[in-house]
């Protein structure tokens, strides 16, 4: 093998190592949840929306129960798709500063509480298909999903 194949050989052997290196996933950052708040561990969930309570659950000996509009057991498994949004991936996050109303978070269309926890919901990315979620000063960003859970009825959390 001449001297010049074998100096492009190892430059090529060397081009692929750093590439792979630079490509190589090195974690996924998405998958740090929208709290640090364990779904097991929570004892009351509330949604607003419009400024109004909508609906509130409370966990109990029984398991968790309807508390507002009325009091009445509610389904478990439902009430864990709620839960789930403690945990949601998050794909971005960044400090809001003074530009709520640039996210929709100065009105948001939903609030949820999750125990002492307020998770206000804002306007959905116009280019994906997420929701801008203000917890504290720093918006994070979620899959849109999570919020339609907020805006199903009271009737889907009910014990048929």
């Amino acid at each position: 093998m001449n001297p010049w194949t074998r100096l492009n050989t190892l430059l090529g052997l060397l081009t692929a190592a750093l590439s792979a290196l630079l490509l190589w996933p090195a974690g996924n950052p998405a998958a740090v949840g929208l709290t640090t708040l364990e779904p097991d561990q929570i004892t009351q969930i509330r949604i607003e929306r419009a400024d109004r309570l909508t609906l509130t659950l409370e966990r109990s000996a029984k398991g968790w129960q309807l508390t507002y509009p009325a009091e009445q057991p509610a389904v478990g498994r439902r009430v864990e798709q709620l839960l789930a949004i403690a945990r949601a991936p998050v794909a971005q996050r960044f400090a809001v500063g003074d530009r709520l109303a640039e996210y929709g978070l100065d009105r948001p269309v939903a609030v949820l509480r999750l125990d002492d926890l307020r998770l206000a919901f804002g306007d959905r990315d116009p280019v994906q298909r997420s929701r801008y979620v203000l917890l504290g000063d720093e918006v994070r960003v979620i899959d849109d999903v999570y919020y339609n859970l907020l805006t199903l009825p009271v009737q889907h959390f009910v014990a048929d």
